[in-house]
């Protein structure tokens, strides 16, 4: 059963790499039991897609930034 999450946060990000997908892991790794994420390699803006409960935006980029990747909030 996929596990439920009350937030989507949207970013976009600079990776064009396939290799991307496990960078990000590890980055995030601290927060694998309480997120869902995804990107969306064919967009342009290579969509990071994170579904949680409690984590903010600021705490994403600060993770994704300290893996050494570009990573900005995409707004609504």
């Amino acid at each position: 059963m996929r596990k439920q999450f009350e937030n989507v946060l949207v970013f976009k990000t600079d990776k064009k790499v396939l290799t991307y997908q496990e960078m990000i892991q590890e980055a995030l790794v601290e927060y694998k039991d309480e997120i869902s994420w995804t990107v969306d390699m064919d967009d342009q803006d290579k969509v990071l897609r994170i579904e949680c409960n409690s984590l903010s935006p600021e705490e994403i980029i600060h993770k994704m930034k300290q893996a050494e990747f570009f990573c900005e909030e995409l707004e609504d």
